[in-house]
């Protein structure tokens, strides 16, 4: 059992301000840089804020409410081991944004779900369901597009099959979207393997990039 002191409890949009590890018991936490999304955290995933990132270089803002829990200090060869795979995680994520924003808008948006969909995605039988946690605005803006040119390429979407005509955003046949879209992460995906192949770490503070929550 956790400690009352290393558990904290934010609301729907508050940001995590306080440097540290934690671990996300419940709920989703956005990791944005310049209002851009970097990635997202679900639950058992392991988040660090760097102290040197408080003047809004990184910004950890939860879409939900959401509790964590603060990981303690261990010893100095084992927090630098989990801070250094922590570091490859983010890093490989920023490969992916400066790599996104050279893609057309359309193109832009089939990544970010496919991403959204690898780091929160609910596998539902054949398809992948991604939980409701940004807005219509907030996606344009991740893909610098307006509303209006956002719903034309989701109606596109629909049409070619990539997703659900209802509500909300449900991929359908992920193994389809893991095989057109995988490729565009491997590079990103090689810092991290790479990373963690270098150290040893427990088990269950690594980050499983690529794998959709059951």
């Amino acid at each position: 059992m956790y400690k009352t002191d290393e558990i904290i409890h934010l609301k729907k949009h508050e940001i995590l301000e306080w440097p540290g590890d934690y671990t996300v018991l419940k709920g989703y936490v956005a990791c944005k840089t310049a209002e851009h999304l970097v990635y997202f955290a679900k639950q058992g995933d392991t988040i660090m804020v760097p102290e040197h990132f408080s003047q809004g270089l990184l910004q950890f803002q939860v879409k939900e409410d959401t509790t964590l829990v603060s990981l303690p200090e261990e010893k100095p060869y084992v927090m630098l081991e989990r801070r250094n795979v922590l570091k490859n995680r983010l890093m490989a994520s920023l490969i992916m944004r400066v790599r996104f924003f050279s893609i057309p808008a359309k193109e832009r948006l089939y990544v970010l779900l496919f991403q959204l969909g690898r780091e929160i995605g609910i596998e539902a039988g054949t398809d992948c369901y991604i939980p409701d946690v940004l807005t219509q605005k907030e996606i344009g803006d991740y893909i610098s597009c307006t509303r209006e040119y956002l719903c034309t390429v989701r109606k596109q979407l629909m049409d070619e099959g990539w997703i659900d005509k209802g509500k909300g955003w449900k991929l359908l046949g992920w193994e389809r979207w893991k095989s057109h879209w995988g490729d565009r992460f491997l590079e990103a995906d090689n810092v991290l393997q790479n990373s963690e192949e270098s150290l040893w770490i427990e088990p269950e503070l690594r980050f499983h990039a690529g794998t959709s929550q059951k």
